[in-house]
């Protein structure tokens, strides 16, 4: 059986065990109470006030004053005997006299006193039935009293439930987040995997998950690492046997040919291993950076690339935006985006890079007149090993990485006069002008 079903199972009884002994407890108060009321009462004040009501509504209204008085006060007798001897509620003379008993002994009850109605003299004897009634039953007869009971206990009862359980539900949320945005050494604490119910199992299953997602990187980016370095040794060779063969003569263009395909097979290496230690977040020396600058010194090398092809890099600065990161990891991400821009994009075409503040970011921005991408194709650009095969698949995945590393994000659109749209975010620090600005406000 669930443990949490029998959690739940036994809050409920205790919830309504406790709701009828508080009801019990509060209904003998109350029943106390009254008995203390009683004991203050006067007969002669009692015997008044039911002669005026027979006075005014007659003998039935009497018999009706018994009863409510009796339904009221349950601990006190009332017995009214007309002139002619009937008692009004149908009660026997040897009731009414055992009722009288020792009245006139000095105490309050039992008593008998006599008052005229109409000039004819009406008996009435009161006497204490019991010097306390209560029973389970009252509880019954006093409604407002048990709901008020009923809705104030369950809802405590429910409220520690729902702590009890929301709390450690809340942890394991908190705990998938941390894992969904990287951090996979954060375990859950002893307090949530040693519980013995489904909450504790669940504590479990999440941290051998984490162990296990952090142990398959950790092997896929040892793997990378070896690879990079075993593939970089055969095409150091690979390029000296070409030299040499170019050096005894041979076919130039195959010679060309092969050098272009070492040259991207390095590059390909370099992106990797530049992955791979983005994964492990190596490296990240953070300082202010003016990305007017870094974007201008860019944009400068991306035009001599665009110049060979007849393209055009057009830049847009409005004024100095400073963010806090490693500047070279950040030209690498913004480097990345603009030379796709300029190798996807047209001979003759424009590309556009601009950078403003937007908010509390710096949105740097780059626009291409190229085919853009198929709309099935767009969420996954940013994918590692997601291109062509020629390292374009890892520069977009290392420019999102970096930009996650430095709290930004980047984003893709296809415009809709053809090209592609990207978008970068960065936090920017705030300058003197802003913060003077800030506290003025608060002022």
């Amino acid at each position: 059986m669930s443990r949490l079903f029998v959690r739940i199972w036994l809050t409920f009884w205790a919830v309504l065990v406790a709701t009828v002994l508080v009801a019990l407890a509060v209904d003998y108060g109350i029943a106390v109470e009254r008995g203390r009321s009683i004991d203050r009462m006067s007969p002669q004040a009692l015997a008044e006030q039911g002669a005026q009501v027979i006075a005014a509504d007659g003998e039935a209204a009497g018999r009706r004053w018994i009863l409510a008085q009796h339904s009221r006060l349950p601990e006190l007798s009332i017995f009214i005997v007309a002139p002619d001897g009937r008692e009004l509620t149908g009660r026997s003379p040897p009731e009414v006299a055992r009722a009288r008993g020792h009245a006139g002994n000095g105490a309050r009850f039992p008593a008998a006193v006599t008052e005229a109605v109409r000039g004819r003299p009406y008996l009435f004897v009161f006497r204490r039935a019991r010097s306390l009634a209560f029973d389970v039953w009252d509880v019954v007869t006093q409604p407002w009293v048990l709901a008020a009971l009923v809705l104030a206990i369950s809802g405590l009862g429910a409220a520690w439930l729902a702590r009890s359980l929301t709390a450690p539900i809340q942890r394991l949320q908190a705990q998938v987040r941390s894992i969904a945005a990287g951090g996979l050494g954060s375990r859950m604490g002893p307090d949530l995997t040693q519980r013995g119910d489904e909450l504790g199992a669940l504590a479990r299953d999440i941290d051998e998950m984490a162990a296990r997602i952090q142990a398959l990187i950790a092997a896929r980016e040892a793997m990378l690492r070896d690879v990079s370095h075993e593939l970089r040794a055969p095409l150091a060779r690979l390029r000296a046997v070409a030299d040499l063969a170019r050096k005894r003569g041979g076919p130039e263009a195959a010679f060309a040919r092969i050098d272009r395909e070492i040259d991207r097979l390095d590059a390909l290496i370099a992106q990797i291993l530049r992955f791979s230690r983005l994964e492990a977040e190596a490296d990240i020396v953070r300082a202010p950076v003016d990305l007017s600058d870094l974007l201008t010194e860019i944009v400068e090398d991306a035009r001599l690339e665009a110049a060979g092809a007849a393209k055009t890099v057009e830049l847009r600065c409005r004024g100095a935006t400073t963010v806090l990161g490693d500047a070279r990891l950040l030209r690498s991400a913004v480097e990345n985006v603009l030379r796709n821009a300029v190798r996807f994009s047209p001979s003759g075409g424009a590309i556009e890079a601009a950078l403003r503040a937007h908010g509390g970011m710096a949105r740097i921005t780059v626009l291409d007149h190229g085919p853009g991408v198929r709309p099935d194709e767009l969420p996954r650009i940013f994918e590692a090993f997601h291109g062509d095969g020629s390292g374009a698949g890892l520069g977009l995945a290392i420019a999102q990485r970096v930009l996650r590393l430095h709290g930004g994000e980047i984003a893709a659109a296809n415009r809709p006069g053809g090209g592609l749209s990207v978008s970068i975010d960065i936090p920017r620090l705030p300058a003197p002008s802003d913060h003077v600005r800030a506290v003025a406000a608060s002022a």
